[in-house]
């Protein structure tokens, strides 16, 4: 019975997925960076829906981003407030798990490949929270799946509407998705199919899509998100073994990451060395042309454009698992290939696991408390003084304070509602009267921002807290933990501009 279960594909992908839903399962608060604000998002919606007049924010119903937050609206309705943002990332991170292993069972590749393929699941885009991104590759590996045949560049009405609506998805779900959907129906139709005629036929079907993109670029390129490109890591950089490793994972700190990224690269030079005299006959070249085509976006484009950082990065985990399904397996026995995979895998979903878990003990210490302690519809300034923490990579802790905003509502020193692509924006540009960017860099708060808030959200060391409960103008709510609240008390005597922090 058991062997039987771990050599069919639906039950290895089946423990893939109870694996990659581990750290989830395992935590209340992930550190995945933007899951508040987008969590924030749907009490924005819901209040927005029930006073639409009185409102200062209105609906984007047709924004290209909209897809996640059905995701996130649905998990907000059966789970409630606390759990939406946690478990709607962790929907997507099993969609793509179930399309890593439906595509390769579609085009006949190695269940094993597709279970070490699931490691890259957990990697630096669920860490920062990039949700729209992320509900993006399960649909263009459907995309895939479609285009990769040849008879889909000729047209028949049937197959027309069927392109038409994919690439919808692929749109509502980030509009890169979509640009990098039509490269690879452009190349795989010039360079595997070698039917250039058939390309522009394929490419004619989704005519629709260039005009909705014609009509709401220019309102995206004017906004507060248009920013030119900005190289931090040049092409040589990303190829070293670190970088390699940290943008297809990057996720947590210790050596998980790369022992698995190891694992998985031995097991793909062993294959192409064992199959070394077949090659042509191996290799699945769809899945090669689209992991090249993300490995070379992920070395050349840049760190951040228009507002959207990790621009290039966030295309590696894609690369490999194409890369990973494009190779043959190694020749083993199927019960001892799946077992290995299988293995490595759930050793690495443990290892997030536990990371996650010191993350919330140790990072998350007083949140939970200083939210219970903060009254509804307050207006709530977060400043996190640590940037990074001690078990997983990037800045888990900028976003935190919209939690507030998620679980009491009222407002926010910083709000996604700023961000011109999000579902729920400001019916007219937002001027805030206090410093701006302090999600990124507090030490730029000035005791005059106090003004305009009724509490203060602070995360910091005990020294931090200990300058900060000195003022005058705060009353601390909460006394331990990382993470406290401070009551802001009307001005007395005269102005003050200089901040402790």
């Amino acid at each position: 019975m058991i062997q039987s279960f771990l050599l069919s594909r639906r039950g290895l992908a089946f423990l893939c997925c109870l694996f990659a839903a581990a750290p989830f399962l395992a935590v209340s608060y992930p550190p995945i960076t933007d899951l508040p604000q987008h969590s924030a998002q749907i009490r924005l919606f819901l209040d927005t829906i029930a006073n639409p007049e009185g409102s200062p924010y209105r609906i984007q119903w047709l924004t290209p981003y909209s897809l996640s937050y059905l995701i996130m609206g649905t998990s907000w309705a059966v789970f409630g407030p606390m759990d939406a943002g946690r478990l709607a990332m962790l929907t997507i991170v099993l969609l793509w798990v179930i399309a890593i292993h439906g595509v390769a069972s579609g085009r006949n590749r190695a269940a094993a490949s597709a279970c070490l393929a699931s490691a890259f699941v957990l990697n630096h885009i669920v860490n920062w929270g990039f949700y729209s991104f992320g509900v993006g590759f399960p649909i263009f590996c459907l995309w895939l799946a479609l285009t990769a045949e040849k008879q889909w560049l000729q047209f028949r009405p049937g197959r027309a509407t069927v392109l038409l609506g994919v690439g919808l998805l692929l749109y509502t779900s980030h509009v890169l998705w979509l640009a990098v959907g039509l490269l690879w129906l452009a190349l795989s139709g010039l360079l595997l199919h070698r039917d250039p005629k058939g390309t522009v036929v394929a490419l004619s079907c989704l005519a629709p899509l260039f005009v909705a993109v014609w009509f709401w670029y220019p309102m995206f390129s004017e906004s507060s998100m248009a920013t030119p490109p900005l190289w931090a890591t040049g092409p040589l950089d990303r190829l070293t073994l670190s970088e390699l490793t940290d943008s297809a994972l990057g996720g947590i700190k210790g050596p998980a990451e790369l022992a698995v990224f190891g694992l998985i690269a031995a097991w793909i030079v062993v294959g192409l060395y064992q199959n070394r005299s077949n090659l042509r006959d191996t290799i699945d070249w769809s899945f090669l042309l689209a992991g090249l085509m993300f490995f070379s976006l992920a070395v050349f484009l840049p760190d951040k454009y228009m507002n959207t950082i990790r621009f290039g990065q966030r295309w590696m985990p894609p690369a490999w698992i194409m890369l990973v399904l494009a190779f043959p397996a190694p020749a083993l026995r199927p019960i001892l290939g799946h077992a290995m995979a299988l293995t490595v895998v759930g050793a690495f979903c443990t290892a997030v696991a536990f990371a996650w878990l010191s993350f919330e003990r140790t990072d998350m210490s007083g949140l939970k408390q200083s939210l219970e302690a903060l009254p509804n519809s307050s207006r709530v300034m977060g400043l996190a003084f640590m940037r990074h923490s001690e078990s997983v990579k990037g800045w888990p802790f900028i976003q935190a304070f919209a939690y507030a905003q998620v679980l009491k509502g009222g407002t926010l020193n910083f709000s996604f509602a700023e961000w011109s692509p999000c579902l729920v924006v400001h019916k007219v540009p937002f001027r805030r009267p206090w410093t701006g960017g302090l999600e990124w860099f507090p030490e730029r708060v000035q005791l005059s921002d106090l003004d305009h808030f009724d509490f203060l959200l602070v995360f910091g060391p005990e020294e931090i807290h200990e300058r900060w409960a000195k003022l005058s103008r705060l009353s601390p709510v909460t006394r331990t933990g990382r993470w406290r609240l401070y009551r802001v008390l009307q001005q007395q005597g005269g102005p003050q501009s200089r901040s402790p922090g």
